[in-house]
Formats: structure tokens, sequence, C-alpha cells
């Protein structure tokens, strides 16, 4: 029969230091086990003896901190390594201490990046918009529409459908590109866009605007805190799909602002940004402006945990909200003062994330850093370095570099590292001087754009909307979202050649080539009369079979055949009104067949 002791037993054996009493028998195959409710089941004694190594005058101090605890709680022990997010925090601001020395950086062990999944850049962009949303959503969309109408008696609603929501959305983003100052005027005789009326009505369209809905309304619960339910499917739906892409090595986390200045609880204002009134959205992101992560601010509602709340406050866990998909000892990652606290870059280096980005001197403990003046005489590219010293802690470094201005950046990782040379105009000498720069200073500004880049495409063609209801600014900038992922993305991975070089656009021409995505396979494309050729359309519209009808131009010489298949080089007055390309089309050969039939 096994021998069993209980736990009392055990600690007074311990404190007595009377192990050698302890008899097993040779025979005994079953673990060692504690009578009691407060027993430990599992824990064979020789593990316990060759864990503590016959020295025992510290077992009492490992017993108190250990056993006794996880007695009270009647749970097993705890593990050696705490899970990720659930690091204890050890350090007090008045155990933090500053030292005046050089930041030793950590030993860096980096993990392989995911496989980067390869663009087909010449497929349809409708497929790649598509990818962001559920197969079913714009019917649910549709439905919603509909519903919300009923529930109104809005008796003069034609009820929609999955087909015409699209048509809405594509209309809504070629708005965005032409910036018409009113939107009647795209129907209107003078300013007629074909692109636009052909494909919807104006009172259809500001119909179906008005009354575009996501959810049923019915839906929503009385005790609702979350402000953006309305719109929080189009939302999910995105940032799940933005989870799922391959993340490169360097990330950065800053705002976005949405641009409204209607009524709404959770509307702030925020100086020096280009759109200073607006809902606030905190972003994840690459250095090349694709998004892989975001959290809508909502003021106390803000989806974060309130724990880590009361230890770090709000943007400190906002990072700590986005930083969930990174993986471990595998990215760099960079933000800003508004974010950075010491307890932030601690719990980041416990995660396995190497973080840097500028800080506010009064959030670190008031470190000793040199005066603004003091750095000033000594000159431009003056640097000074303090690192941290607590016990049992990884080190964060401080360093202070003067430019125009002083700035001041934190890091677990890395601070002066390696000091290279920039070129800055001096004022007083009306000359290019040459100033050191850390490494630290070139990594963040390197990395910390890519929110800002995401920003800058989205408000060069950003949807048109003069509208009091946050829903509908909201509802356009996630497709807004999803259409400059698509371009970024495409860019990225398209073979740098002169052909496919890009370039901003100077000029919109009503071609094939749509900057819109959606309208290549929905809508009819605008043919003046006197024409000359486009480039080729796309194979979306060029086999879809839907308004292709041949015309007789007005011009005095005929135009050669587009068709890769006639041979002989003809000529014809033919041309197709949706293509805007010639196609041969008498009694010996037909072209136009030819050219709209997918082999």
């Amino acid at each position: 029969m096994a021998n069993k002791l209980t736990t009392q037993g055990i600690l007074d054996l311990l404190e007595n230091g009377e192990i050698s009493d302890l008899e097993i028998t040779d025979d005994d195959e079953d673990d060692l086990a504690f009578d009691g409710v407060d027993d430990f089941p599992g824990v064979e004694l020789d593990d316990l003896l060759q864990q503590f190594d016959g020295n025992f005058e510290n077992v009492m101090d490992t017993a108190d901190d250990t056993i006794v605890d996880t007695l009270d709680t009647n749970d097993i022990p705890p593990q050696i390594s705490p899970p990720r997010n659930e690091f204890p925090i050890t350090q007090k601001k008045k155990n933090i201490k500053w030292l005046q020395q050089p930041f030793q950086c950590p030993t860096i062990e980096l993990q392989d990046l995911e496989t980067q999944v390869q663009v087909d850049y010449l497929r349809n962009p409708f497929d790649f918009f598509l990818q962001y949303f559920e197969n079913d959503f714009f019917e649910i969309v549709a439905f919603n529409t509909n519903l919300y109408t009923v529930q109104n008696n809005k008796t003069n609603f034609k009820p929609t459908n999955k087909h015409e929501i699209q048509t809405l959305i594509a209309i809504h983003l070629i708005m965005g590109c032409l910036k018409f100052p009113r939107i009647r005027m795209y129907w209107e005789e003078k300013f007629r866009v074909p692109l636009i009326s052909n494909s919807m009505s104006r009172d259809r369209f500001l119909q179906l605007r008005n009354n575009l809905h996501i959810i049923n309304n019915f839906d929503i619960p009385r005790n609702n805190v979350d402000k953006f339910i309305k719109v929080r499917p189009l939302y999910d739906q995105i940032k799940k799909k933005c989870n799922n892409l391959p993340k490169v090595r360097n990330v950065c986390i800053d705002e976005q602002m949405v641009p409204f200045k209607g009524k709404l609880s959770v509307k702030q204002y925020m100086r020096g940004k280009p759109s200073p009134w607006g809902i606030n959205i905190f972003v994840l992101a690459s250095e090349c402006g694709i998004i892989y992560d975001f959290i809508l601010y909502q003021d106390s509602s803000t989806e974060l945990d309130q724990n880590k709340l009361k230890i770090f406050g709000f943007g400190a866990s906002v990072v700590l909200f986005l930083v969930q998909t990174l993986k471990e000892k595998t990215h760099f990652l960079f933000f800003d003062n508004f974010f950075s606290t010491y307890l932030l870059f601690e719990r980041l280096y416990y995660l396995g994330i190497y973080a840097a980005g500028t800080v506010r001197a009064n959030r670190f403990v008031n470190p000793p850093l040199l005066g603004d003046k003091i750095m000033a005489k000594i000159g431009r590219g003056s640097t000074f370095e303090i690192r941290s010293h607590v016990e049992n802690a990884c080190a964060i470094g401080l360093v202070k570099w003067f430019d125009n201005k002083s700035v001041i950046l934190g890091s677990n990782f890395i601070t002066s590292g390696t000091l290279d040379n920039v070129q800055r105009y001096d004022k007083k000498l009306k000359q290019y001087v040459t100033v050191e720069r850390p490494e630290i200073v070139k990594l963040y500004n390197a990395s910390m754009g890519g929110v800002d880049k995401s920003d800058q495409m989205i408000s060069l063609y950003r949807t048109f909307i003069k509208s009091r209801k946050w829903t509908l600014r909201m509802i356009f900038h996630a497709f807004d979202l999803v259409a400059t992922e698509e371009m970024i993305s495409t860019t990225l991975q398209t073979p740098p050649t002169k052909k496919n070089k890009v370039e901003r656009p100077t000029k919109l021409s009503y071609s094939s080539e749509s900057p819109t995505p959606l309208l290549s396979s929905l809508l009819p494309l605008y043919s003046p009369t006197n024409r000359t050729d486009s480039s080729l359309p796309l194979d979306v519209s060029r086999y879809d079979r839907l308004d292709h009808m041949p015309k007789i131009d007005c011009l005095k010489n005929a135009t050669k055949c587009k068709n890769p298949m006639c041979s002989r080089n003809n000529r014809t007055h033919f041309y197709c009104t949706k293509c805007n390309v010639h196609l041969c089309l008498t009694k010996e050969r037909n072209c136009f067949a030819e050219f709209h039939k997918k082999n």
C-alpha cells in the first residue's frame, strides 16, 4: 500500500530537516499523493527531492510562495513559464532606477515569417474585393434594407436585391474619384456621367442610400453598450480577413480618423490631423500600409480588458489588444508617445515582441536626461542615452536625440546602436550639413508611416458623403479601406517593369480599365461619337456577353481591327460600343464575334 503524507506533515519534516524518516517501499508503483482536500495529486517524492537538491534552507520560502497559495485555490501548482498575456506585473515606479550607461541590446532570436501569398495581379479586381466579405453579406444587407422600409411603412419603396446594393456601392466609389460638389450633378444634362446615370436613376440612388441598413434595428438589445453595433457586422468581416493576412517583419500602431462632423457621442477632435473632427480607429499596419487589425474607439465602451486598463492605461491597453495576432519573437513593433509607457515596453518584451517608439518623459519616472539647452549647446546630432536598472526584469533604454528639436525614444531592444549620417539643411549656414543619427531613429522613421500611407491613399479618392448619418460615413469608409488594401497588395506583388510602373493617375477616362473594380462587370461603358480605340478591355468585361453592340463610326478613314486573330491588318468602321475597339464585321469574317468569345 502506498505511503501517503499530509501537507502539514511535509512542511514539518522540511522545517525540521527529518526527511530521512520518510520510507517508500520498492514495490510501490503508485504516485505519491497527499491526503485531505488540499492534496496535490500526482506529485512524486523523488521529483520533489531532486528539485530541492538537498538544500532545505530556502524551502519554506518556496513553499509559502507556491504551495500555500495554491492550496488556498484548490488548483494545480503554477507553471514555470506563465501563459502569454498573463505575466504578473512585478515592477512599481518606486523600484525603477535609471543608470547613465549605454543600453545593452538583448540577444534577438527571430523566427521565420509566414509564407507570403503571391497575388495574381491580372485577376479580376471584383473577385479580390469580394474576398473581404462572406458570400451572403450583400444579400443580408438587401434584406435588412427592405425590412427597414417595411418597419417604417414606406410603401413607395421597391424591394432591392444583392446586385442593386453592389451597384450602389460601385457608384459611390466612382463619386469618390470624380468629386462633383453636388450629387445631383451626376444626373444633370450638362454634367451627366453615363457610367452612373445609365446604371441607376437619381431618385432610386437617393432612396437606397437613405434606407441602407446592415442589421435589423429590432435585434439591438436594450442593454447594448456597443455604439457601432449598426455597422459591427461589416467591420467584423473585414477585420477577420485582415487578421489572416501574412504579416511582415516591421509593423506599427497608429490612429486613423474617419472624417465626420455630425452628432455622435464618440466623435473626437485631434489637433494636427488632416481631418481633425471624426471617428477614431486604432490600427495595426505594415510599413507599406497594409492593415492587419484595428479597433474602433468608443470611449469607455471600447472592447478592452478592464484589468489591463487599470494596470497599463488606455494607450498601452490598445497596443496589447492589437498585438494578440502577432507571433512571439517574429516582429518589430513601432508606435508613438500616445501609447508608450514603461510597463508596456516591459510586457511586450515578455510577450516576445521587440518594440520601440517615441515617449513622454513623465511616464518613465522622470529619467535623468539632459536638458534641451545643454544639448543645443553640444550641437545638432547630439545623443544622450540611459537605461533602467531593475532586478530580475528586462531593461528599458531611453535615448534623447537633438536635431532641430529634441526627441526622446524608448525601446526594449535597441537605442543608439550603429550611428549613421543624414543630411540636414542649416538655415544659418544656408547649406546642408551632416548630422549623426541613432539607429532607433532610422528604424522608427522607416517603419512608423504605414497607417499614414493608408490614410493618404484613402483620402485621394474618398467616397463623397454629405450626410448627417454616421452610419453612412462608416459604411463607405469600410469599402474605401478594402479598395485601398486591394491596390496596395496588388502593387507590392506586381513585378517592377516599365509597363506596370505605378503612377498617380492625372486624368480619369471612361475606359474598360476603370478605377472602380465593381463596375467592370456590372455597368456599361461610355462611348463617344468621335473616338480613338482604347487599350484592350479586361477579360471580365470582354467576355461577359452584356451590352456588346456593334456601331459604325463617323471617321473619314477606317481603323485597324483589334482582334488578335485577324492577321491581315484589315481596317473597318465597325466598333464595339462597350469595349471601345474596332472589329471587322463583313460577309467573309466576323471578328466582332470572335473577339467576345472565350476560347
